[in-house]
């Protein structure tokens, strides 16, 4: 049981994940590659996070491969996570509410400045 990470490239994956709201849970983080932020959470979710246990998927969208998908649920700024589940979405754009929503506390010394 491990978690993981999965890139979405086009927006039809993003797409499919829509339509199956009502019947699956899921978590996409939104960020941009030039939010300093944004990176040192991607950058600690790729160390850290996928080796915690649990049985997890995090789905990430850049703004730069995808910006038309930050449309879809409202996005305005990065880093945005947003969460479905039992068909209800969720957002939460404001970093230590992000950590705390994937149950992962980010150490003092792997914080963005």
């Amino acid at each position: 049981m491990t978690r993981s990470l999965v890139v979405l490239n086009r927006e039809s994956q993003l797409n499919s994940l829509i339509k199956n709201k009502r019947d699956e849970d899921f978590r996409v983080l939104y960020y941009s590659l030039w939010d300093e932020y944004s990176t040192k959470i991607v950058e600690n979710l790729r160390k850290e996070w996928v080796d915690k246990e649990g049985e997890e998927t995090l789905f990430l969208v850049n703004s730069w491969d995808l910006p038309h998908s930050f449309v879809a649920f409202h996005v305005t700024k990065v880093p945005c996570l947003v969460s479905a589940v039992n068909g209800r979405i969720r957002k939460e754009d404001q970093p230590s509410r992000i950590w705390k929503s994937l149950n992962y506390h980010l150490s003092r010394k792997n914080r963005a400045s």
